[in-house]
């Protein structure tokens, strides 16, 4: 699983305003992948990193999650990857 650009220890109180982590699946359902996402207080979009569960190649980026399905787009192998609902996990 992939480890969070910021050391998880320091964050204070109301520093974020979301946090996820969560496997992430390939076409044939295999989770081979990872994301965190978070937006901190003040920023417009969410951050993420992640390994991609297609090519297994770490890359990270901003995205606006503002409509579901919630999706990121791989910086390196372009597959766009759908997040699943928490509750559907």
């Amino acid at each position: 699983m992939i480890k969070p650009p910021f050391d998880l220890k320091k964050i204070k109180p109301g520093e974020f305003k979301y946090f996820s982590r969560r496997l992430l699946a390939n076409k044939e359902g295999e989770e081979t992948g990872s994301i965190i996402v978070w937006k901190r207080g003040g920023d417009d979009d969410h951050s993420y990193a992640m390994e991609c569960p297609y090519c297994q190649k770490e890359g990270k980026g901003t995205v606006d999650l503002k409509k579901r399905p919630y999706r990121v787009r791989c910086p390196n192998c372009n597959r766009s990857i759908a997040l699943k609902k928490l509750k559907d996990t």
